[in-house]
């Protein structure tokens, strides 16, 4: 019953979320609203920052988690400043070789267990941050062969095939699933779950396909056959996102990354994000 009661609970926050997001996507192309995406992706990072750090806390070690939500902040500024205000796409990895030395000098004065501080401290901007903010670059491509892409429809791709993993997976493995997918990790996590998430993620891709052809064209260059692997990329990278925040929350003895209503944590709700956003935004910058 317990059970039941959660799983409506974050249904009913997941589709007023869904319903935020749908319209923030819709109305990007205004210069408030997508400075306030911006804004919304910033803080997703900041937050799933500071819930990697209460992991590496609870593993006795104590990072600058407050730095770390600094740089994660900044390294969304900095890769959204560099599609929206300038030319400069080399400023994100100027921000993370920024970020790289402040962590290095603020263990400068006590060099005590320093070395695997600043390893987990830099890793948790890269892991969380450098994947959300790239989210925006889906959002605002560059142009195919002269045709300008509709990135608003590019990042419902990202977000719907991926979300549909997660739940083609948690629904059927709940119903039919009976051989565990990795014991150690996430006992729930069912063989018949992931191929079902899988067949999800591709059949979804191929119709998003469809009506993002239908309705854009050339605006939204994306063929049959590359929906196909591109979607199977995604029901492989989303499922092993989920996973890995899943290896991180065994090690830290966490069972959920957050006590967000409804949601656990940020963390929980873009895990599988983290892997799929920068195999669209490749796809997308290399067509």
């Amino acid at each position: 019953m317990t059970q039941m009661a959660d799983l409506n609970r974050r249904l009913v926050v997941s589709v007023i979320l869904g319903a935020i997001v749908s319209l923030l996507i819709a109305f990007s192309t205004s210069p408030f609203v997508s400075l306030l995406l911006m804004l919304c992706v910033a803080t997703l990072a900041g937050v799933g920052v500071w819930e990697y750090a209460q992991f590496v806390i609870n593993k006795g070690i104590h990072p600058s988690a407050r730095w770390m939500v600094v740089a994660a902040i900044a390294e969304v500024g900095a890769l959204y400043a560099s599609l929206v205000f300038v030319d400069f796409p080399q400023l994100p990895i100027l921000v993370l070789f920024a970020t790289m030395i402040l962590f290095f000098l603020l263990h400068f004065r006590d060099p005590f267990a320093a070395l695997y501080t600043t390893a987990v401290e830099f890793f948790g901007v890269a892991y969380v941050a450098a994947p959300l903010a790239l989210m925006l670059g889906v959002l605002y491509p560059t142009d195919y062969h002269g045709f300008a892409q509709e990135g608003r429809w590019w990042l419902v791709y990202l977000i719907v095939v991926t979300k549909i993993t997660d739940v083609g997976a948690y629904f059927v493995g709940r119903l039919w699933g009976r051989t565990q997918l990795s014991p150690t990790l996430s006992p729930k996590k069912t063989v018949e779950g992931a191929v079902a998430g899988f067949i999800c993620a591709v059949i979804g891709s191929v119709c998003i396909q469809s009506s993002g052809h239908l309705f854009f064209g050339e605006h939204f260059s994306l063929s049959v056959i590359e929906a196909l692997w591109l979607g199977m990329l995604i029901g492989v990278f989303g499922q092993i996102g989920d996973l890995a925040e899943s290896l991180l929350k065994r090690d830290a003895v966490v069972k959920d990354s957050n006590t967000l209503p409804g949601l656990g944590g940020v963390l929980d709700m873009v895990d599988s994000l983290l892997f799929t956003t920068p195999i669209v935004y490749f796809f997308i910058r290399m067509h």
